[in-house]
């Protein structure tokens, strides 16, 4: 396809992959200069780490050597030797063996205030003071009125007119001055900040108890105080959820009782509420921590119910004796139970207990012609439904369809029976209508025949005043009137007053009584009882204020407590009370340190009236102060070291004796011995040691130098050499002007539109930017003097073996950079062979089929020459002939 005219579609496509496949053949030049600035850097790493190595060698080789240099003179016991230089520096020491024995310092710490310490002090802001106090609060509404009685350390106090906390603090504090018992005994003062308004009562004596105040020593209201209640909520553990929330403050309930008091304790300050729990009946109790405080919240404990036993399910009824039979339905009854024709109620009963099934889930009890069925079994049940075929109707009610039984009796009620003529009677089939002539006899009569008749079972009976209707075999009978005969007796049209001399009507009478059993509802211990909040006032006691802290000193410790000199606000106190104090508190003290098994330590006041914990003998041991107020009184100064005394020589010859103590305390930087009865000093360190001997301590001074050691000061030089080198290695390090080690970042893009790139740069350990060099690898040049000491040279191969460890992780890092760089080569690579080979098949041409068109054009071109060829032959000919 040579132009977009022979397949545009192809043409274009190709085109366009052969496009993307040259950007992409751009980007492979960037990705080669990148990896070779990668390599760049390892070689870089790859170098410094190799110098690093150089380095501790060289710190290794000084370390192994020893080559220190000495010099021995002679010495005598008056010999004096000053030593400078070296590792001594411009610090020279002097040695003589008259300073062979040191003394030592004891341990000892001072309260740190300039004034004189008296112990706590009281204020009316403070809520202790140096006295144990008794603290009244008003309340509000105020609970004190003119004429208030209340008693105060056993003295009765009368409230005058002024009942302010500054009128009841002056009667307070005058009533207790003039009582012989309680005279200069209080302090009675107004409290301010967080005690304004209050009335604080402190004893005097700080070892006293608080007075005990009572509002109220007559209990009467009328006349005592009125005094304040906490709020306070009890209810039972077993009652408590997962968790609730008292106070405020939710309350985990834990694994066990002991676990949920522990809990709510945790949070009662929070909570504003105090706690108190019986752990045998598992109740607890919550009160408020302040005086006419709201009764403490509890939400997640249901409210205390008492609960209610299991009822039984039961059913009355009254069944009257009667001349008729009936069955009764009793719901469980086997069956129904059959009521014979003038029963009495024991064979009432005595039918009621014959069935089997209530008689097994019921007690059948009467009273009379009433009974009751009770369930045997207390809980939910539905009473027994009793029903009854006959439907009762009691006697002198009428009615216009009661089912009666029995003898049934008419009145007439002094009205002649011929006075209904024309009104008809019936009773079942029967019936009879009255005539308008005849007496009521004649009547009675005429009714007898005409109802008895037929198979009908009546038997009428003539009264002197009507009749009565009798069935024989008990079995119901209705009756039913026209006309007014009914009314004319006193019942309503159609019916009769029926007077029964008996109870003849069979069926129950009356409605039956049922009661549903009832299932137990248990007692629900929630919360029982609350205790309403009362308004007045109160009163709360305060220890008296103690400094307490913690004196440790050869691994004993001692729990230490302070009293003040005096009690009360404004309390005077003189020398002689001071005096007292002090020696009362340094008993005190003494005695806490040695109970705890403290007996190298003492307490004291200094001229000053500071306090002091001071060592008995110089000790290297440690003293400190450490608890609730010990930084308030001591400050920072509350750890103190003594210095022990130094022992003297244990040698016997003077030379060793000078060796013996150059070494007890300058061991590590000179080294002594004896040479032969001389006295050699051996120079620790890469600097000249100046030794000055005034051998017969007559101030004659010979002086004498010691050579450092040359081979670790030469070896000091090597490795700064070295560490140079670092610096150097890491500029070099670059490709195309950039540097990794340098800290500059290479970006590499992997794709033509720039969305797919890769940001390489070093990185310290927090992935922070930074380049790699000595000064960010931690590695320091040397002065000689770093050498001296083992201790030193191992503190900087340390310091190396880090750096190395760097290295080692930023060289990995660069590999994986590296590693990615050149997998997305190959991928690109891959791309750009894929993208242009797509682009050939889609525009290069058929060889078989161009090589077939192109054979054909061929022949034809071969026959077009034989054609012109022939014809130009006979043109020939036909000239020949013509010649």
């Amino acid at each position: 396809m040579n132009s977009a005219l022979d397949n545009p579609s192809s043409f274009f496509t190709a085109a366009a992959l052969n496009s993307r496949a040259a950007d992409m053949s751009n980007l492979l030049d960037s990705m080669a200069s990148g990896i070779k600035v990668i390599e760049a850097a390892n070689n870089g790493i790859t170098a410094l780490t190799k110098n690093m190595e150089s380095m501790q060698s060289t710190l290794r080789q000084a370390r192994q050597d020893k080559s220190f240099s000495t010099k021995s003179f002679d010495v005598n016991d008056s010999t004096k030797i000053n030593l400078g230089g070296g590792q001594f520096g411009d610090l020279n020491a002097d040695i003589s063996l008259a300073s062979a024995t040191v003394a030592g310092t004891k341990a000892q710490i001072s309260t740190e205030a300039a004034t004189a310490y008296l112990g706590p002090q009281s204020t009316t802001a403070g809520a202790q003071g140096a006295g144990a106090r008794s603290v009244i609060t008003l309340g509000s509404p105020a609970g004190f009125t003119t004429g208030d009685t209340f008693s105060v350390a056993g003295v009765t106090v009368t409230a005058g007119a002024d009942v302010t906390a500054a009128g009841l603090k002056a009667t307070i504090q005058t009533t207790l001055d003039a009582a012989p018992a309680t005279t200069a005994k209080y302090a009675v003062s107004v409290g301010t900040g967080d005690n304004a308004g209050k009335i604080i009562i402190e004893t005097v004596d700080p070892s006293a108890a608080a007075a005990a105040i009572n509002l109220d020593p007559d209990n009467n209201a009328a006349t005592g105080v009125n005094n304040a209640t906490k709020g306070a909520v009890t209810f039972n553990y077993s009652a408590v959820s997962t968790s609730i929330t008292a106070g405020g403050q939710s309350v985990a309930t834990g694994a066990t009782f002991d676990d949920f008091v522990a809990n709510l304790q945790a949070k009662a300050t929070a909570g504003g509420y105090t706690v108190e729990a019986d752990a045998t009946t598992k109740d607890i109790k919550l009160t408020s921590t302040q005086w006419g405080g709201a009764v403490p919240t509890v939400a997640g404990v249901p409210n205390y119910s008492p609960g209610t036993p299991a009822t039984k399910a039961s059913s009355v009824f009254t069944i009257g004796t009667s001349n008729g039979a009936q069955n009764l339905t009793i719901a469980g009854a086997s069956g129904p139970i059959a009521i014979a024709s003038g029963a009495t109620d024991a064979q009432v009963l005595s039918a009621l207990q014959g069935d089997a099934n209530i008689n097994a889930n019921y007690d059948i009890t009467n009273t009379g012609s009433t009974f009751t069925l009770t369930a045997k079994t207390a809980g939910a049940a539905t009473a027994p439904t009793v029903t009854s075929d006959k439907t009762y109707v009691a006697a002198a009610v009428a009615s216009d369809s009661g089912t009666l039984m029995g003898t049934v009796d008419f009145t007439s009620t002094g009205t002649n029976l011929q006075a209904y003529a024309g009104q008809t009677i019936s009773v079942g089939a029967q019936s009879y209508t009255f005539t308008a002539g005849g007496d009521n006899t004649t009547q009675a009569t005429a009714l007898k025949t005409a109802l008895e008749g037929g198979s009908s079972g009546l038997t009428v009976t003539l009264t002197t005043t009507g009749f009565s209707i009798t069935k024989a075999d008990g079995t119901d009978f209705s009756i039913s009137t026209t006309g007014t005969l009914g009314t004319a007796i006193g019942a309503t049209a159609g019916t009769l007053d029926v007077t029964n001399g008996s109870p003849l009507s069979a069926g129950i009478n009356g409605a039956v009584t049922s009661n549903n059993g009832q299932p137990m509802v248990p007692e629900i211990d929630g919360v029982q009882t609350a205790t309403v909040t009362a308004q007045g006032a109160s009163v709360a006691t305060v220890a008296a204020e103690k400094n307490t802290f913690t004196v440790s000193y050869d691994g004993k410790t001692a729990n230490v407590s302070i009293g003040g000199v005096k009690g009360g606000v404004g309390t005077p106190v003189n020398a002689l009370d001071i005096k007292n104090w002090q020696d009362a508190t340094i008993a005190s003290v003494n005695s806490d340190l040695e109970a705890a098994g403290i007996t190298g330590v003492e307490a004291k006041f200094d001229a000053a009236g500071k306090f002091q914990l001071v060592g008995k003998t110089a000790e290297a041991k440690t003293l400190a102060v450490s608890g609730d107020d010990a930084t308030a009184l001591f400050g920072t100064n509350g750890v103190n070291t003594g210095v022990a005394e130094k022992s003297q020589l244990n040698a016997t010859k003077t030379v060793d004796k000078f060796v013996e103590l150059i070494n007890r305390d300058h061991g590590g930087k000179v080294r002594a011995s004896n040479d032969n009865g001389k006295l050699r000093i051996e120079n620790l360190s890469t600097q000249a040691l100046d030794i000055g001997v005034d051998t017969n301590g007559n101030g004659a001074v010979n002086a004498l130098k010691i050579d450092g050691n040359s081979v670790r000061a030469n070896l000091s030089k090597q490795f700064n050499e070295l560490r140079d080198q670092l610096d150097k290695l890491a500029d070099d390090s670059s490709f195309n002007g950039i540097n990794l080690l340098r800290g500059d970042k290479l970006k590499i893009t992997f794709n033509e539109s720039g969305t797919s790139s890769i940001d390489i740069q070093a990185k310290d350990a927090n992935g922070n930017t930074r380049g790699i060099n000595a000064s960010n690898l931690g590695v320091e040049s040397l002065v000689a003097e770093d050498l001296d000491t083992d201790e030193k040279i191992d503190a900087f191969l340390g310091k190396l073996s880090s750096a190395l460890t760097e290295l080692r992780s930023q060289a990995s890092a660069f590999g994986s950079n590296l590693s990615s760089v050149e997998n997305r080569q190959s991928f690109t690579k891959n791309m750009i062979n894929t993208l242009e080979t797509g682009a050939a098949n889609l525009t290069l041409a058929d060889t078989n089929e161009e090589a077939a068109n192109l054979l054909a054009l061929q022949t034809r071109q071969q026959l077009s020459s034989s054609a012109l060829s022939m014809a130009s032959q006979q043109d020939q000919a036909v000239l020949q002939l013509l010649r």
